[in-house]
């Protein structure tokens, strides 16, 4: 059966890739882990900065235990990152370990821009982290960016970042305060406007629906504003892919809300778009006049 030799040969290579990476020198392991969950294109300013940011300890703690890695000296620099690495003091104590992804045929360095050569080595790096540690260690990561990035570098990164700090709050032993929740909503909320500007909203109905369990029930009096922005922002983007279901839920939660009436127009106008895009002409008029 072809599917069954495919799924076959697709464990063997995984297997191969994280027999490999187990060989790899254990800090080069660390930076691999870092980027698998920055995603399958990374920048590499955000790789060193969590490098730089989160103990060694504790990194070590949220890897699977291997006895195989490279403890020893580097292989000398040799390859097109060279003058890269060499060029800044920040790279320069990671240089022989992004030196050693290229050697390896791991990961490509173009300047900033770094990706995984195959997507299968993204998601073996992953198999290096305990899979009880694996949402917990992304929200560290995604905790230490939202610190230190630029707010253009936090912009550019902004999807990464907020799917990150999602891994965190969905973390069964996650305890974030309320305080945080608050801002988890609003950075989803910028993911969800970012998103439908990019025409991306498939990805904008996902982090609505993040933003908004963020809040969870006490959204509508702890932050009104960002529930609604995250409904109404929810809703269209519902909408323009076809998911009405989803998006008359998100109308309706907002219609009940003892709120202004201009706030609620927001979600109305979106009814009578709908209803109008349906055929229903006599209902979307109702809907617009009520």
């Amino acid at each position: 059966d072809d599917a069954v030799n495919s799924k076959i040969v697709t464990e063997n290579v995984a297997s191969v890739l994280v027999n490999k990476m187990n060989r790899l020198h254990e800090q080069t392991q660390r930076m691999l882990i870092v980027a698998s969950c920055l995603g399958a294109t990374f920048r590499l300013s955000a790789v060193l900065e969590v490098m730089k940011n989160i103990p060694q300890v504790e990194m070590s703690s949220s890897m699977r235990v291997s006895r195989r890695s490279v403890l020893g000296t580097h292989t000398t620099i040799g390859s097109s990152s060279s003058s890269l690495l060499s060029s800044s003091t920040d790279r320069s104590p990671f240089a022989r370990s992004i030196e050693e992804l290229e050697l390896e045929g791991l990961c490509e360095v173009d300047n900033e821009e770094c990706h995984f050569v195959h997507d299968q080595i993204q998601s073996a790096a992953n198999e290096l982290i305990s899979p009880d540690q694996r949402d917990s260690f992304r929200g560290r990561i995604g905790s230490i960016l939202l610190l230190s990035l630029s707010p253009e570098e936090l912009e550019a990164s902004l999807f990464e970042v907020v799917g990150l700090l999602n891994c965190a709050a969905n973390c069964a032993a996650s305890n974030i305060t309320d305080e945080e929740r608050d801002e988890l909503a609003r950075m989803n909320l910028k993911a969800v406007i970012k998103a439908s500007e990019n025409a991306a909203f498939d990805a904008a109905t996902v982090y609505c629906q993040a933003g908004r369990d963020a809040l969870g029930s006490r959204g509508w009096e702890g932050d009104h504003s960002t529930m609604l922005d995250l409904c109404s922002h929810g809703a269209n983007a519902c909408f323009l892919t076809g998911d009405f279901d989803t998006m008359n839920e998100l109308i309706e939660e907002v219609l009940s809300k003892d709120i202004d009436t201009k706030e609620k127009f927001r979600v109305s106008d979106i009814k009578v778009k709908s209803l109008f895009a349906a055929g229903k002409y006599n209902e979307s008029i109702d809907v617009a006049l009520d």
